[in-house]
């Protein structure tokens, strides 16, 4: 548990449910892959290293198992394994709703908006150019946290908000599955996706929505194929 972030988010939002920060905190542990599937994840430890009492712990780590992130063996929580079948429910959501977004938001981008995806875009690019020559020692969650954003941005701008909530609802579900890809790193991944977000940016700013569509149904079934090509899922 990371106790500087702790502070910070306590700090920033005083009326935060303490119980909402250690959710937060542990999600993004779990889709990092800081803590790997069945890692045990200790209520007391918790509670000690950031100096609170327990009920906001068990709380959160309730949570996480009503959200399939954890699970209860013998009354201790430990990382849910991957579940094969809701991998592919997720995936199957997916591609319902990016492809759609996509097109919503070549219709409807706002300036700001474009801009943003085009920053993010550059950075995703610079990142797995250094990912690709670092291999194994590149420290990937600054590029899922790139990924997160960039993915997030296309739904938003697709200015339907009931798509929106329901991506945002469930992203991170979609990110612990897409976070194995990026945690893996299978040969020659890197080097075939590092400009793609860019080219859905050039779509999005021509204003083709079938093509933006198209182009992020692409971009998603790549994803989708690395992973069940190189058994990822069955890794963890």
């Amino acid at each position: 548990m990371d106790i500087k972030k702790f502070n910070k988010i306590r700090s920033n939002n005083p009326f935060l449910p303490l119980s909402d920060i250690v959710y937060e905190l542990l999600l993004r542990d779990i889709i990092s892959f800081r803590l790997h599937p069945g890692t045990r994840i200790s209520e007391n430890a918790i509670s000690q290293e950031l100096s609170i009492s327990r009920s906001p712990v068990k709380t959160a780590l309730e949570k996480l198992v009503d959200r399939r992130f954890a699970k209860i063996t013998n009354n201790r929580y430990y990382v849910s394994d991957f579940d094969p079948e809701y991998y592919k429910e997720i995936c199957d959501f997916t591609m319902m709703i990016e492809p759609f977004a996509a097109k919503k938001a070549a219709r409807n981008i706002k300036p700001e908006q474009l801009e943003e995806l085009y920053r993010i875009s550059d950075r995703l690019t610079a990142l797995y150019q250094e990912a690709y020559v670092s291999g194994k020692d590149f420290g990937f969650t600054k590029l899922l946290d790139q990924e997160m954003a960039f993915h997030y941005g296309v739904v938003k701008a697709s200015g339907n908000g009931l798509i929106s909530s329901l991506y945002e609802e469930h992203k991170y579900e979609v990110w612990r599955f897409r976070g194995c890809l990026l945690y893996s790193r299978p040969e020659g991944f890197f080097n075939t996706v590092d400009t793609d977000h860019r080219l859905i940016c050039d779509i999005l700013k021509l204003g083709d929505g079938d093509l933006a569509a198209a182009v992020t149904k692409r971009h998603l079934h790549v994803s989708r194929d690395s992973i069940e090509r190189y058994e990822l899922i069955d890794r963890f």
